[in-house]
């Protein structure tokens, strides 16, 4: 299995935050999103994923690109 790299779009009520991140899955890269949201806004990991647990259509996740290992 190969690391992606990810496209995360935040919309907050104010502003759109846009991230990158490798991940190996979807999930991964949105908890990735979530750990570093919630760093950057100084509130819990748990807030932010609250935020964003999929119930609105208030973020996308999506593949950039796929690195593959050839070894």
């Amino acid at each position: 299995m190969s690391k992606s790299l990810f496209r995360g779009a935040f919309n907050y009520r104010q502003s759109a935050v846009v991230l990158y991140s490798y991940a190996f899955t979807e999930k991964q890269a949105w908890l990735v999103f979530c750990r570093r949201l919630a760093k950057k806004h100084d509130v819990s990991v748990r807030t932010v994923m609250g935020l964003f647990d999929g119930t609105k259509d208030n973020y996308q996740i999506t593949k950039e690109v796929e690195y593959r290992d050839e070894n």
